[in-house]
């Protein structure tokens, strides 16, 4: 199996995050004496499961000086995650034809390791899934990490925070490019998203009554093929580097 790194966004001057990149990818955050990007790339390197990885979001002159087990390929950022995304997904179909899935991973879970890599993937098996996707309770990531304010959603009458870590077709993917886009353009319009998924299941959703059969239900109808959700993820993958609190709350994992 090969891996895709999401690892665009430019952070502006006006963003909380600046002082931490000075204009920088925010891949290229410093995580005690390595970068995000390095760390994400050491856990899906070790792991047993992957072979290529493709980072997309960076170029590889920004990339200099970076120090990796094995040597990568990168894609330069598209401008916006799916784009990042498709452009991956449509780089494995063209130069690995014989991918049937690949591992999609954000750059911004440094605290990952191998051996989560590793059982993301086998909870996956047998990989014949357009798209496998996680979700970590709010319980398991307040217990890891106290106060590090993820956004949460109720599914199932439990409170989730979405993790880092996918399973795909990358096939899937490109077939389902104007849908992704369309769900993009919406997302901050919920009357343009129930014409996209359906009234019935925006309203579940608003009203905290949707499970998780239903996100697997209405986004294996949406993309044409079945949707899996995984829960055995620890916290590690859902926790993110979005907030300077949060970059901080992760640096004090890797101090000496």
């Amino acid at each position: 199996m090969h891996c895709l790194i999401i690892a665009g966004g430019q952070v502006r001057p006006e963003d909380a995050l600046y002082p931490y990149t000075q204009g920088r990818p925010k891949a290229l955050i410093d995580m005690g004496g390595r970068t995000m990007l390095e760390r994400v790339v050491a856990a899906v390197q070790g792991s047993r499961h992957i072979e290529d990885v493709l980072v997309v979001g960076l170029d590889a002159a920004s990339a200099t000086g970076l120090h990796f087990a094995r040597p990568l390929e990168f894609l330069p950022d598209q401008g916006s995650m799916v784009g990042n995304m498709l452009a991956g997904c449509g780089w494995f179909l063209r130069h690995r034809p014989d991918t049937a899935v690949i591992l999609g991973c954000t750059a911004d879970i440094p605290a990952i390791t191998p051996t989560m890599v590793d059982n993301f993937v086998e909870a996956c098996r047998p990989w014949d899934r357009g798209v496998y996707y996680n979700f970590v309770s709010r319980e398991k990531l307040e217990s890891r990490f106290p106060n590090s304010n993820r956004t949460y959603s109720k599914i199932s009458g439990t409170e989730v925070a979405s993790g880092g870590l996918t399973v795909v077709q990358p096939a899937i993917a490109e077939r389902n490019r104007a849908l992704l886009e369309m769900l993009t353009a919406a997302r901050k319009h919920p009357w343009r998203v129930a014409r996209i998924v359906g009234l019935s299941f925006l309203l579940k959703f608003l009203f905290q009554r949707v499970t998780f059969a239903d996100i697997e239900a209405t986004a294996g109808r949406l993309i044409g093929a079945p949707v899996q959700i995984v829960l055995s993820s620890p916290a590690e993958v859902a926790m993110d580097a979005d907030k300077p609190f949060q970059v901080d709350m992760l640096r004090a994992e890797f101090a000496p």
